[in-house]
């Protein structure tokens, strides 16, 4: 039986954090559910009462006000982390113990400011979790910091297996203990993109027409309690 714990991670530029939030906001509409029954427990945090953008470009002009320069509009402002485990360990782990395990991770390794929003998907094949970390690092947008190297990559699929132990979750062996062709961040991006478009060509437009910048209130969990 399979018992890995599993984080992915993906980088955004500015201009596509309103279609991530429409995303979530609206996925009820989606018709490729596996578990649409599930609907009501999912859970979600944010941090601020707004949305992503607003928190995002409220940082940029406070980057560009401190350094007199403009933030280039290809930089990564956000990262979203897909955090889940082998589908057979379904019913062997108690989500809520779960959950509390990758928010303590997620604070410990970027900062709780830096979670901006959380959600968990207990309506589709394998429960998951998206959470949504900011690259703002003192006063500036900073990637690299995290990222920016293959090593940095390494050390964090180490911490968050070493995390996840608890639940009985190993890390998956590396490219270079197995030979296996992985897919790569390239390919995985471009297959989340197209994804992401597929998924909101199903939701209907006109509920977008006069949405304003505003995000629907988290569920109250005790999973959340001490990020307030």
């Amino acid at each position: 039986m399979s018992n890995y714990a599993i984080m992915r991670f993906q980088k955004y530029k500015l201009g596509s954090v309103a279609n991530i939030e429409r995303h979530q906001k609206y996925r009820e509409r989606l018709h490729n559910r596996a578990h649409p029954e599930r609907e009501k427990e999912n859970i979600s945090y944010s941090q601020y009462n707004e949305t992503m953008r607003k928190t995002l470009k409220r940082a940029i002009k406070a980057q560009e006000k401190a350094t007199g320069k403009k933030v280039r509009k290809d930089a990564v402002v956000l990262t979203e982390f897909v955090l889940t485990f082998s589908p057979e360990m379904e019913n062997q782990i108690d989500k809520n113990e779960w959950i509390k395990a990758n928010v303590k991770w997620l604070c410990k390794t970027f900062g709780k400011d830096k979670l901006l929003k959380l959600f968990t998907n207990a309506d589709e094949k394998t429960f998951h979790i998206h959470a949504y970390i900011s690259t703002y690092h003192n006063g500036k947008f900073n990637a690299s910091k995290y990222f920016g190297k293959k090593s940095q990559i390494i050390e964090l699929q180490d911490s968050y297996a070493e995390s996840m132990a608890q639940f009985g979750l190993i890390r998956g062996e590396s490219k270079e203990q197995t030979g296996a062709r992985h897919q790569t961040l390239h390919e995985w991006k471009k297959s989340e993109c197209e994804r992401l478009e597929k998924e909101l060509q199903e939701m209907k437009e006109s509920v977008f027409a006069d949405e304003k910048e505003t995000t629907s209130p988290s569920i109250e969990s005790e999973i959340f309690d001490d990020l307030r």
